[in-house]
């Protein structure tokens, strides 16, 4: 497994000096910005690639919260903590003992606790201390495997496609084509309207925290049927620029069926369905609504599908932006692939990237008669 160490390098250099040692021990590939080599992209840049491209992510709290940086207002360590959250990985956090917190990194521990999105910590006094409970964890994580399991869907699942609970406006080719993916509860739930209020509440922060939308994006919860929905505005861009893709929503509903969706990548000629590319934009949905933490049970169904694919075309991301292109649909009504098993909560994190591949491959299929 390749391992991210991540902390403020002031005042925890032995502890990190002990760790890649350690690691490597273990018979893992440590990672950390100090042995990064000259590159080409920005320093905040390369860690972020340094987060996700590890399987486990290790943060070690001490006093120091580090400086913000101008575009996030937040400290390099707690962008690479929203990065690592969204991957959906293993995240094992130690908080150093004995030492007087700054107040931002205070707040940053308290968020890390949160008790709806956030990890349980550990705390060290010394720095052996720090190096048997992260082996202890390792070993855990290497004899834990992959918990994704699937079972066979005892009946029909209905789900709320977005073309059911948005009006029409969603369905118009001035709108970006998307993809969307509704995780359902294997049982039916019926959350109280107390329960629906504080989502109404909480939703926001929450998508906000995922590091999934701009720190820039303006964001509200609104009641609509009983459901609670944020969105997030398309942002602008020029007919000739190519467009990445972007999470435009979230919603969750009294049954507990929990959606959200995005656009896909594109250019003036239109979206793009890429077979390449869509498997990745999946996952980072199924992480998405894992993060959000608010699903009930411990197995799920999914559906996905697309809206507005009348503006869309089967191809790669990389030719972008194109001077010609043809339109796959002749039809602007949505592409719906409902569920057909069911699978762990692991979907919604370690197994997001498997799911993912599976659910991109129904959907090109559902798309294939159409072309």
């Amino acid at each position: 497994m390749r391992v991210f160490i991540s902390s403020v390098r002031r005042e925890l250099e032995e502890e990190r000096d002990a760790l890649p040692g350690l690691i490597s021990a273990l018979g893992h590939t440590p990672v950390r910005f100090e042995d990064f080599t000259a590159q080409t992209s920005p320093s905040r840049e390369a860690c972020l690639k340094g987060v996700t491209s590890a399987e486990v992510y290790v943060l070690i709290l001490g006093p120091r919260y580090g400086d913000p940086l101008p575009d996030t207002g937040q400290s390099p360590t707690h962008d690479e903590w929203i990065a690592a959250r969204a991957a959906g990985m293993p995240r094992l956090v130690y908080r150093k003992l004995g030492v007087a917190l700054e107040p931002a990194q205070e707040e940053f521990i308290r968020s890390i606790g949160d008790y709806g999105t956030g990890v349980f910590y550990e705390s060290f006094a010394t720095t052996a201390e720090l190096q048997t409970k992260v082996a202890a964890k390792l070993r855990e994580l290497e004899s834990a495997g992959n918990p994704l399991a699937f079972m066979p869907l005892p009946r029909p699942m209905a789900v709320a496609w977005r073309s059911d609970f948005e009006d029409r406006r969603g369905s118009t080719p001035n709108l970006p084509a998307a993809v969307e993916v509704h995780v359902l509860p294997a049982t039916g739930t019926n959350r109280p309207a107390r329960v629906m209020a504080e989502l109404e509440q909480l939703l926001p922060a929450r998508l906000r925290a995922s590091g999934q939308v701009h720190a820039a994006d303006p964001l509200a919860a609104t009641r609509q049927g009983g459901a609670v929905v944020v969105t997030v505005p398309v942002r602008s861009s020029r007919w000739d620029e190519v467009r990445a893709p972007q999470v435009l929503g979230v919603r969750t509903a009294a049954d507990g069926q929990t959606s959200a969706w995005a656009s896909l990548p594109g250019d003036g000629m239109g979206a793009i369905l890429d077979p390449d590319a869509l498997p990745d934009q999946i996952a980072g949905l199924l992480r998405l609504i894992g993060g959000l933490g608010i699903l009930d049970g411990d197995q799920v169904a999914i559906g996905v599908g697309v809206n507005n694919p009348q503006m869309m075309s089967v191809g790669r991301v990389s030719g972008q932006p194109r001077q010609q292109a043809t339109s796959l649909m002749l039809s602007n009504e949505p592409i719906q692939v409902p569920p057909d098993e069911l699978m762990t909560l692991a979907a919604l994190g370690p197994g997001a990237a498997e799911v993912g591949r599976t659910l991109s491959r129904t959907l090109i299929d559902a798309v294939s008669p159409r072309r």
